[in-house]
């Protein structure tokens, strides 16, 4: 083909002549601007010397030089932002394809690929992808690897696994760049088996061992499909490079596999390439966005020991956690660190120390940083209105909203959340209600952590009926929940052990496809654990296949509360060896079933070991239920000597949990004790006041309890009536001692006289001890009838046909020891299960037993 016949349309270089010759004529001369105007940027220079090695070209028989033309124009694209290059070359790239297609070389592997190449870099993948779907239709191994390389590339994993699929079923080869590409994409795709075979197809043509990259790549692909031990495997076997160590580390980081980043960072220090700064921060940063948070110090105390200097990102990382903790001290000492060893400070390590100082409590400290910095982002400005406003310090919060505007920045929705997280979480959700309207006013969309933020609020100050109603809202807004919100609802949902909107939550977070994150999972096992459907509890941890801290406390609680004594130690036992190490609150739980159970000697056992032999300090909960453990059995005196020996001597937990237990046992000496202590420490706490009037009452000592309700009157103290309540349907019915009485009461009590009746036949004997009042024996054998988890479990009978569905009933007071003989008798006489959750824990009635075994 002549050169003579191709037109294109470039700019030639400009003729250059002799400065002694006069222009032309008819030219202009050039503006006073122009005449000593620079030469043209070498890549133009370069563009234009393509298009005259063009124009003298006889012959492209030869792709070699089509080739070459090709790659030096996506070359020139490398980097480059000068617009009149890319224009250029944006003209050039379809005549050089049609220059291709006209010399016979359109299906040349080499000039293909360049031409793909061009074209990807001009932004036109479509068009690259499309031509290589052209060309790759025999056994070419260089299209069909480039193909793969190509999508993957583009990041469309699923395509690029299926190109990689077909090549092997047509028998085409891959090289190394293209299987490295392909585990890429699996990884990416979270598809194990698909990665298994293209590893299979690497080791045995021997990329593995002699590619650089597709080591780095294979463990990748592993660690994206969380199986850590082979992606480790193939780091310690192939010699990987550090980049490859990092990237699995980074991966695990950012799934949440903290412990394997942890485990693995230790590795590179035994036995792999060192640990950079970078390994370190990646690790740090994991441990803060995961929950991880004691683990970070530790990290950090390994970075040091190596000798190398923390950084703005390791500052940023470790103060995340320390806010997290709370843990103002090492805070301060972090600061002090910084300050110490100069590090250089940036926006974001000063934001951090705001951050952390106003999440520890100390808005004096978070001030004085904020004041001190020369840069403030956006993010400074809203971590101070935060601390602010969280602390319930809303002038402040709101003088600094007023002080952003002066600085000429808007506050943003992030700023806004912010204060209405504040409000909510200080109970004041009608202010917060008010703000987030406004904001709608102004032109501010509300987002899903704005009303998140009223939903956590309301859940945390127990308004869990304001929580759905948010919700609610939030769906009528159109904005979608975040696994967050779900786990927040299903709290709620906890609070007010709703079993039927827990499930509906349910339903809506499998919709949502939330159900994997753990979070959620763990919330869900709270949840039906409090609702009183521990199966179903059980179902959600054991579909878990690697169960955390979290989820493992969460189930161990559920157990607890059921009284399931010893599968809650059997799962302890099972947790500790699978690696886990227990906490302060997984030691409330074993301690809480050990006393649903009686088991004093397992309960010492567990105490006894927490410091010396798992290394973790008793806080003051888990001295209260040891307290509660010894009470509950009967052990007053000891349970007294262990107050006065331990560090909490003047917590009040602990003297409830006593003056509970001598209540139980009627020791009115020891909770009179008790008592004193308590409204010396809590004399805003009718509960105390109500125990010791019930104590007093049982022992006829009546103008003793009428003292202490003189007491409660001039102190204006609110006591709370009992209630029980059961779901029917969708309607909640509760029985309140004092309330407004049923709609259907007569027909209650109808049936339950009848009840009644028929299990003193079966050999029950009304138990009238718990009646206070100086009244005749039939009196009190009437005023049992009136106890409202009586009422309520009647009422399920009645309305509920279906004799396999158990009847749940809620009671906010401890169940009394005549209830819990009716319960048991109508179980059996009705062949109905019957589910009560007290104040203490909960009871399964089943063929006239307890699930407590009258221990409760």
């Amino acid at each position: 083909m002549a050169a003579q016949a191709i037109s294109l349309s470039l700019p030639t270089p400009p003729t250059h002549h002799n400065h002694h010759h006069a222009p032309p004529h008819h030219a202009k001369p050039p503006p006073p601007s122009l005449q000593h105007s620079r030469a043209p940027p070498p890549h133009l220079l370069k563009v234009s010397s393509l298009s005259e090695s063009l124009r003298g070209v006889d012959s492209f028989r030869d792709g070699r030089l089509l080739v070459s033309l090709l790659r030096q124009c996506a070359d020139l694209l490398h980097g480059n932002q000068d617009a009149e290059c890319i224009s250029v070359v944006r003209r050039l790239a379809p005549q050089l394809h049609s220059l291709a297609v006209r010399a016979g070389r359109a299906r040349d592997p080499h000039v293909a690929c360049a031409l793909v190449d061009l074209l990807a870099r001009l932004g036109r993948g479509s068009s690259s992808r499309r031509l290589l779907e052209e060309v790759a239709d025999g056994k070419d191994a260089v299209l069909w690897n480039k193909h793969v390389a190509m999508l993957a590339e583009a990041e469309e994993w699923g395509e690029a696994i299926a190109v990689f699929a077909e090549m092997q079923a047509r028998g085409v080869p891959a090289d190394g760049y293209a299987c490295a590409r392909a585990l890429h994409a699996c990884g990416r795709a979270g598809v194990l088996r698909e990665g298994k075979a293209v590893h299979a197809h690497a080791a045995k043509a021997g990329h593995v061992a002699a590619h650089p990259l597709v080591p780095g790549f294979l463990a990748g692909m592993y660690a994206e499909n969380a199986d850590v031990a082979a992606a480790t495997r193939v780091l310690e076997t192939t010699d990987a490079a550090a980049v490859a160590w990092n990237a699995v580390l980074a991966c695990c980081a950012r799934l949440g596999l903290v412990d394997d980043a942890l485990e693995l960072a230790e590795r590179m220090v035994r036995s792999g390439p060192e640990p950079s700064l970078a390994t370190w921060n990646t690790v740090l940063s994991g441990c803060s966005r995961h929950g991880h948070d004691m683990e970070a110090f530790g990290v950090v105390r390994r970075m040091l020991e190596q000798g190398l200097l923390p950084d703005s990102s390791t500052m940023s990382s470790l103060l995340k956690s320390v806010a997290n903790l709370g843990q103002l001290a090492h805070g301060m000492e972090a600061h002090g660190f910084f300050l110490r060893h100069r590090l250089e400070p940036d926006v974001y390590t000063g934001t951090a120390f705001v951050d952390m100082y106003a999440k520890c409590g100390r808005l004096d400290c978070a001030q004085k940083v904020f004041n001190a910095l020369d840069l403030r982002n956006m993010t400074t400005w809203n971590s101070l209105v935060a601390g602010y406003a969280n602390a319930g310090q809303f002038d402040n919060a709101l003088k600094l909203v007023e002080e952003m505007k002066m600085n000429r920045l808007d506050p943003d929705i992030t700023t806004w959340n912010g204060l209405i997280t504040g409000y909510s979480m200080n109970g004041r959700s009608s202010q917060a209600v008010l703000l987030l309207r406004q904001i709608k006013a102004i032109g501010l969309a509300p987002n899903v952590v704005s009303w998140t933020s009223l939903i956590s609020g309301s859940c945390h100050n127990g308004e869990y009926e304001d929580s759905f109603y948010f919700f609610n809202e939030m769906q009528k807004d159109d904005v979608q929940p975040s696994v967050v919100t779900m786990s927040v609802l299903l709290r709620a949902c906890a609070g007010l052990a709703l079993l039927k909107k827990g499930k509906e939550i349910h339903c809506f977070v499998l919709r949502r496809a939330y159900d994997h994150d753990m979070v959620v999972r763990t919330a869900l096992i709270d949840m039906y654990s409090k609702a009183g459907s521990l199966t179903s509890a059980k179902r959600i941890f054991e579909s878990i296949q690697k169960n955390n801290l979290v989820s493992c406390n969460a189930m161990l609680t559920g157990l607890a509360v059921h009284g399931q004594g010893r599968e809650a130690m059997a799962l302890f036992h099972d947790m500790c060896n699978s690696g886990l190490k227990p906490d302060s609150i997984t030691f409330t739980a074993l301690l809480t079933a050990c006393r649903s159970m009686e088991l004093i000697t397992e309960g010492w056992e567990y105490f006894d070991s927490m410091e010396s032999r798992y290394g973790v300090t008793p806080t003051v909960e888990n001295y209260a239920c040891m307290v509660d453990l010894l009470s509950r059995c009967g052990y007053l005196d000891e349970a007294m000597d262990f107050i006065n020996k331990s560090p909490f001597k003047s917590a009040a937990s602990l003297w409830g949990a006593l003056l509970t237990g001598c209540t139980v046992h009627g020791n009115l000496a020891l909770a009179e004790v008790a008592a004193r202590k308590l409204f010396k420490l809590e004399p805003y706490n009718s509960a105390n006041y109500l125990q010791m009037v019930s104590l007093y009452e049982h022992e006829q000592m009546f103008d003793e309890a009428e003292s202490l309700k003189y007491a409660m009157k001039a102190r204006t103290l609110n006591t709370r009536p009992g209630w029980s309540w059961i779901q029917i349907e969708q309607s909640i019915h509760v029985f309140e001692v004092e309330g407004k009485p049923h709609p259907d009461i007569a027909d209650i009590y109808e049936e339950l006289i009848r009840l009644v009746f028929q299990i003193r036949k079966a050999g029950y004997v009304p138990d009238t001890s718990c009646i206070a009042y100086n009244v005749p024996e039939e009196e009190k054998e009437k005023l049992l009838l009136s106890h409202t988890e009586k009422l309520a479990i009647t009422y399920g009978l009645i309305h509920s046909d279906a004799s396999r569905v158990p009847i749940r009933v809620i009671k906010n007071t401890r169940m009394c020891n005549d209830c819990h003989e009716v319960a048991k008798h109508i179980s059996a006489i009705c062949d109905r299960q019957i589910i009560l959750r007290d104040a203490d824990k909960f009871h399964h009635f089943t063929s006239g037993k307890c699930s407590c075994n009258d221990c409760w």
